[in-house]
């Protein structure tokens, strides 16, 4: 009773804070930065003004707030941080396509050209093949599609190479940004569980201090 006493002044001069913040519960989410402030505002003056007054419960109830004010602010970092994650890895796997289908097209444009080449000296040689007396003229054809064959097969072998790389490197990058998207729901998890730790912190302490009244 008499610690009842002793801190009701102080309960009084504490009751224009308590409006405010329950105003601002009304308008606000409980992680904004304004209502995070003002919570660990408040439970800081209960534990200073429990601590002066002797008075555990206020004491208690000042220290349940800032611990609460804290998670709540731990949270809504987190899930900040699991937002930038996830915009990241878009980022991420958008340029890794972007490119893979630059050097793809690159790859198509190098190899049509190879081909295109090829066929030229092929019609080239059997020309010149088809001018050449009759003694020379079976083997000068041969060669000259041996050789037609051979830039053919290099030009097809050069197109393959390019387009592979670039699918392993479009799969890194994919894989990249699966991973971090894993990081991100991972961290936005952790912002939930440490959400959930704050109003489970809520429940125990407004728990204890009904038991001291009914007490």
């Amino acid at each position: 009773m008499i610690a009842t006493l002793i801190a009701l002044p102080y309960e009084i001069a504490r009751f224009p804070l308590a409006v405010v913040n329950q105003q601002l519960a009304g308008r606000l989410p409980e992680s904004s930065s304004p209502r995070a402030t003002l919570d660990r505002a408040i439970g800081s003056v209960d534990k200073v003004a429990g601590s002066i007054l002797h008075n555990q419960v206020i004491t208690e109830r000042g220290a349940a707030r800032v611990e609460r004010a804290e998670k709540l602010r731990r949270a809504a970092h987190l899930e900040q941080e699991a937002a930038i994650r996830r915009e990241e890895a878009r980022d991420t796997v958008q340029e890794a396509s972007q490119e893979a289908a630059q050097k793809r097209k690159a790859a198509q444009d190098r190899a049509a050209s190879g081909l295109k080449e090829a066929d030229e000296a092929e019609a080239r040689a059997k020309k010149d093949a088809e001018k050449s007396a009759a003694a020379t003229a079976a083997s000068k054809k041969a060669a000259a599609d041996k050789q037609a064959a051979r830039r053919k097969a290099a030009a097809e072998e050069k197109k393959a190479r390019v387009e592979a790389a670039a699918e392993q490197k479009q799969k890194a990058a994919q894989r990249k940004a699966k991973a971090a998207l894993d990081d991100a729901r991972e961290t936005k998890q952790s912002a939930a569980e440490s959400r959930a730790d704050a109003g489970r912190l809520e429940e125990v302490t407004e728990a204890k201090q009904q038991e001291r009244k009914e007490g």
